[in-house]
């Protein structure tokens, strides 16, 4: 015992030593000293951070102790650049946000040029149509982040916005659309950090459980784990110590800073659809071990909030719900072939809508998909399966000029490119160690 003390002991003073030596080396006195003898370097101006026009990256400085400022200047559109350079003289300049450095034909240098990628591409597309005049009414433009992929919000004016992965598939996370600004303060952060991990359990055959994200794809301030809770900032996964600075309160026995009666009940941190489903997990797991095979167990789909997924599987039915679990009024047989494509996503967004007393309501299908007709303010057009516009809408008095196909029965094929674990579920379907064979009508 005393030798591990010992050991603990110097390896604790040596630490200590190495700390106060690579202090002593890059000092602040040292820095002053080094740049008394070479002075720094004047920042593009373009970098001069307290400029409201800052258009560059500040990075350390490459030379001993990063004692100067750096900055690299961001390049534009057409200005001449470095393609796959190394070595000596240090970059002074990169392509700004959105670009990259590419030779094209037969260009005798590399320039910066706009990154191609599917968002940018849907930009362009969206360019053209208002060019054309071929735009329809509640289209907005596709935003694109600095390395070309979708950010995270999507919106359809006049309706809801809801989050996305960087492919531009939808994932967990929607709010009533207010205002344009929502395409760029909507972070999803939570809604994408959960979308990534699902991802990755599913490629390692593994279960992961998801934090709980707010219903706009936010971090859920709450966090709890075994009745033992954290605080976290909304926008981020960081802690939050800017109250009473406790790391862990044990939920029973108090109320955490970050409690908000409207979102959380008290005493109580998992949700109706996770604790059914993680008691059947437990149940079907108990089975598995004693050689049995669960026949009977339908689990729920729960969202990365917790709460039910829009479609909830019943024995002869399929009906969609809201978070709660509460029916929205749209059924379906199983047996029918609506059945197969249904998603709920016309009867959520009117559920949302209706929350949020908005008296213009999409037309859903029975099956709670959007009827690919719409019509508003006089006007009709196509839509997609999520709600967005398609082609220019035409008087409501010639809405049979409106080729959409059937309004309900001609969603198959667009449903199919969105995919049923698109929306994000806080368990992963292969869960539990079983084939769909061994059980296809109760487990998938």
């Amino acid at each position: 015992m005393k030798a591990v003390v010992v050991v603990t002991m110097v390896t604790v003073f040596l630490g200590s030593v190495f700390c106060e030596e690579a202090n002593f080396l890059c000092s602040e006195e040292v820095c002053k000293e080094l740049i008394e003898q070479e002075p720094c370097e004047k920042l593009p101006k373009n970098c001069n951070i307290s400029s409201p026009t800052f258009n560059g990256i500040m990075m350390l400085d490459p030379s001993v102790c990063n004692c100067c400022d750096f900055c690299l200047e961001y390049l534009n559109e057409g200005d001449d650049c470095v393609l796959d350079g190394t070595g000596q003289p240090l970059f002074k300049s990169v392509c700004g946000p959105g670009l990259w450095c590419k030779k094209e034909g037969n260009e005798e240098f590399p320039t910066c040029g706009r990154i191609d990628s599917e968002c940018t591409k849907k930009q362009d597309e969206y360019d053209q149509k208002y060019e054309d005049g071929n735009l329809g009414f509640t289209q907005l433009r596709p935003q694109c982040d600095a390395k070309g992929e979708f950010k995270p919000a999507h919106c359809i004016a006049g309706s809801i916005c809801y989050c996305i992965n960087p492919d531009g598939e939808r994932i967990f996370g929607e709010k009533v659309f207010s205002a344009s600004s929502i395409q760029d303060q909507m972070t999803c952060e939570c809604s994408l950090a959960a979308w990534k991990a699902e991802q990755l359990a599913k490629e390692m055959g593994v279960y992961s459980q998801s934090v709980h994200c707010l219903d706009d794809g936010r971090y859920d301030p709450l966090q709890c784990s075994d009745d033992m809770c954290r605080c976290l900032k909304t926008e981020t996964n960081e802690l939050d110590m800017s109250e009473d600075g406790i790391l862990e309160i044990n939920l029973m026995e108090g109320s955490p800073s970050c409690f908000d009666s409207k979102i959380h009940e008290k005493g109580r941190y998992k949700q109706k659809c996770e604790e059914k489903a993680l008691k059947m997990m437990q149940e079907a797991q108990n089975l598995l071990d004693e050689g049995i095979i669960p026949i009977g167990f339908r689990l729920p789909d729960c969202q990365y909030d917790g709460r039910y997924s829009r479609v909830m599987v019943m024995d002869t039915e399929k009906i969609c719900v809201d978070p709660d679990g509460n029916s929205l009024g749209y059924k379906i047989l199983r047996n029918d072939s609506l059945s197969d494509i249904m998603d709920c996503n016309c009867a959520r967004t009117r559920w949302l809508l209706e929350r949020e007393e908005v008296e213009e309501l999409p037309n859903c299908c029975s099956n709670g998909n959007f009827n690919r007709i719409q019509c508003r303010r006089g006007y009709c057009f196509c839509v997609d399966y999520n709600g967005n516009q398609e082609g220019l809408e035409v008087p409501e008095e010639d809405r049979d000029k409106v080729e959409c196909g059937d309004g309900c029965a001609s969603c198959a094929s667009c449903n199919e490119k969105q995919g049923k674990a698109s929306q994000g579920f806080l368990f992963p379907r292969n869960r539990l160690q079983w084939s769909e064979q061994d059980s296809p009508d109760y487990y998938y």
